[in-house]
């Protein structure tokens, strides 16, 4: 274990005994959980002797700029697992393992696919695998402070000339909309080496991905992108043409978040009234903002979006930032009547694509806040279910569907109704 190169053998002590011949033993357990006993730890408590030592589980590493930003590696993103993100270095701490959002442990890396991410600090571990401390993620600020794998990131400012092929996106007319470094599998030879990237599906679905992010269509099957990625070299770069997507904008359909945990949100219903008789009433409504012509979410027909980027829309949009229910009277702690009304803001949303008719799925959550009285008194409680997407079908994993009310987004211009 001594000249062990993997981390499942570095050792835990936890309990200290010393025997009445004053010798020390130590109860130890490795970090995989394979062997656990006790072992002779020498003659004094205040320092590991015998058959134990003190040992760094990471050494200190060369991390990137400061400034340099990185992405996840397509290999990287998964809807079913997370090999990237960790609460602490692999290996690095016992029973600390996978980076936790929320208090739970992340076992997927697809929301996080178009993150930029920007580090601190980096170590290796005992097997030698290098890990970055994540110092700014923009829309997914629960990472910050812990940890991601080098081998699952990669800076699109950073081109090995001796392993990479540059590949840029351009439009019809040459302007390049986007670009990325690849490195062909399987290749061992030096810079200027000729690769044949034609038949590589790895690169067609990245350039595929990131073309539909920046609003283009793009098929490397085509004539003229088939014979430039025949042509393509080690150190070289590759143009590839893409044309203008069709856009498509997205209706909002709000759930409300339940206060018990264990219950999935509840689709919500829109109303007209401003105020109802009773909290139970106005719980899971919502009165239609008086404002209901705002820029929809908008983006290229099948481009994808994560959870961070219909919060962020959800959160930059003066309407949909901050919803309310119909006021209502209650008595406050102290046993006075008081009018309330539940305010309304987005915690989490589905990640999905840009479809026709479709509807971007927000969970908000409700907080109960003293307010002033109506000015008009109504309490006919009818809900509208107004401005439904007929055309949805979409609802959070495991959440009732219910109704559809949602809140649209209509033409610019054009009063909702």
């Amino acid at each position: 274990m001594a000249a062990s190169k993997n981390g499942r053998d570095n050792l835990r002590a936890y309990r200290v005994a010393t025997t009445n011949r004053g010798s020390v033993y130590y109860k130890v357990v490795t970090f995989d959980g394979g062997y656990r006993g006790w072992i002779y730890g020498g003659k004094s408590t205040s320092k590991f002797a015998g058959g134990v030592a003190s040992y760094d589980t990471t050494k200190t590493a060369t991390a990137p700029s400061s400034s340099a930003v990185y992405t996840l590696k397509s290999s990287a993103v998964s809807s079913t697992a997370n090999k990237a993100f960790y609460a602490q270095p692999a290996w690095a701490q016992y029973k600390v393992g996978r980076a936790k959002v929320n208090g739970a442990t992340l076992t997927s890396t697809s929301a996080y696919k178009d993150t930029q991410f920007t580090f601190s600090a980096a170590v290796t571990n005992r097997e030698g695998d290098t890990f970055y401390k994540i110092a700014t993620a923009p829309g997914a600020t629960d990472l910050v402070g812990q940890w991601v794998a080098a081998s699952a990131v990669t800076s699109p400012s950073e081109f090995n000339a001796s392993t990479q092929v540059k590949i840029n996106i351009a439009t019809v007319h040459g302007n390049v909309v986007d670009s990325f470094n690849y490195a062909p599998k399987n290749v061992t030879s030096s810079e200027g080496t000729a690769v044949d990237l034609s038949g590589d599906s790895d690169l067609s679905s990245e350039a595929t991905q990131a073309a539909t992010k920046a609003g283009y269509t793009l098929s490397t099957t085509d004539n003229i992108n088939k014979a430039a990625l025949k042509a393509a070299t080690i150190g070289g770069t590759v143009t590839l043409y893409a044309t203008k997507s069709d856009q498509v904008t997205m209706n909002t359909k709000v759930f409300i978040a339940s206060a018990d945990p264990t219950q999935q949100p509840t689709v919500a219903n829109t109303t007209t009234d401003t105020s109802v008789d009773s909290a139970a009433k106005a719980a899971n409504l919502i009165t239609l903002p008086s404002n209901t012509t705002f820029a929809p979410f908008t983006g290229a027909l099948d481009a994808a979006y994560t959870s961070a980027d219909a919060l962020a829309y959800l959160n930059g949009n003066a309407t949909l930032k901050t919803l309310y229910s119909p006021k209502f009277q209650d008595t406050n702690a102290s046993g006075t009547k008081t009018w309330y009304e539940y305010v309304y803001t987005p915690s989490s949303a589905t990640p999905s694509t840009f479809t026709k008719g479709g509807t971007l799925n927000a969970v908000y959550t409700a907080t109960k806040t003293a307010t002033t009285a109506p000015s008009t008194s109504t309490s006919t409680n009818t809900s509208t279910g107004a401005l439904e997407n007929k055309a949805a079908k979409d609802t959070p994993a495991g959440t009732s569907t219910g109704s559809a009310p949602v809140v649209t987004a209509p033409t610019a211009g054009t009063p909702a109704h």
